[in-house]
């Protein structure tokens, strides 16, 4: 931010202005007086160029956790990815779509411990339902269900619904049949965390069996209320890590939340976002939020994600 003086009718004002970069650049500023603001005012008008700035680019839309110059961050380089991408040609964008599914499947999927290389997703990326019967290799068609998963969300309609969540997770866990794809956990879970010395459980349950339909519809009636009024950031975080927080199936809770993640972000017409690229981060960032029953870890985590990746 800057102050500049101004002559008008041949006297001269002082106004704050900022200059974001944008789709193109766009110019905002507020009116300071004939006289120069001393420290303690002038940051109570930084504070209301900041107001306006957040008023214009992001709706007003609510937050929780992040500051408004986080997420003014978080809207310009959005803005700024996706007059990148309009700029592409078909083919060009095309690819890209290919480029970013391959690296979401093979890295959610390798964090889960399945043994394959990107060539692998990216010849499942490849596959179509009249080849797909020669595909012999279990690893192979995991990584096919997953990417049929990605292309669920992002052709579903704006919203979730408990029918949403199950067949999302029957077509993404078609492979693991013993851990009923689609159905609802009847047992209860605990969240182990494992290292190169160990595994243990963590300090943390989720929701026992007779509770999970109740959190889910909760989920769901919280989610479709908050479309477009609270921030992408925290929307998408608050559903991935209320979602794992539920447990609600007997496997496969990691690789569904991620992509419910991506659900909100493109129901917020933000891109997606390969979370768990750093592996160990994402761990810490998600267990330490579970541990201790705190969004805020998580949260600030996906944050960080976002502004380096985007």
């Amino acid at each position: 931010m800057r102050i500049r003086k101004k002559g008008v009718n041949g006297k001269e004002y002082y106004y704050l202005e900022e200059t974001l970069r944008l789709e193109k650049p766009k110019a905002y500023s507020i009116f300071l007086g004939a006289k120069k603001p001393g420290k303690r005012q002038l940051e109570a008008f930084r504070r209301k160029l900041i107001d306006k700035i957040y008023d214009d680019l992001l709706w007003k839309r609510g937050r929780v956790y992040l500051s408004k110059e986080q997420l003014i961050e978080a809207e310009k380089r959005r803005r700024r990815y996706t007059a990148r991408v309009k700029r592409l040609g078909r083919a060009a964008r095309d690819e890209k779509d290919e480029t970013d599914t391959v690296n979401f499947v093979y890295t959610t999927l390798t964090t889960e411990g399945v043994p394959i290389t990107k060539e692998d997703a990216s010849l499942a990326y490849r596959f179509t339902q009249k080849n797909v019967k020669s595909l012999r290799d279990e690893s192979l068609r995991v990584a096919l269900d997953m990417i049929k998963g990605l292309r669920f969300v992002k052709e579903s309609k704006t919203g979730i619904s408990m029918d949403f969540f199950l067949n999302l997770h029957e077509i993404i866990m078609a492979e693991y049949g013993e851990t009923g794809p689609g159905s609802i956990r009847d047992v209860p879970a605990f969240i182990y965390l494992k290292s190169l010395e160990k595994v243990e459980e963590i300090g943390f349950r989720p929701s026992p069996p007779d509770m999970i339909r109740k959190k889910l519809e909760e989920l769901v009636v919280w989610y479709n209320a908050n479309i477009g009024k609270l921030n992408a950031i925290e929307f998408a975080s608050l559903l991935h890590l209320r979602f794992y927080m539920i447990h609600p199936f007997k496997d496969g809770n990691k690789r569904i939340s991620r992509l419910l993640l991506n659900k909100a972000f493109l129901d917020s017409g933000y891109p997606m976002l390969n979370i768990s690229k750093q592996s160990m981060d994402y761990f810490d960032a998600l267990i330490r939020s579970v541990e201790r029953k705190a969004e805020r870890p998580f949260v600030e985590f996906v944050y960080a994600r976002f502004i380096q990746d985007i």
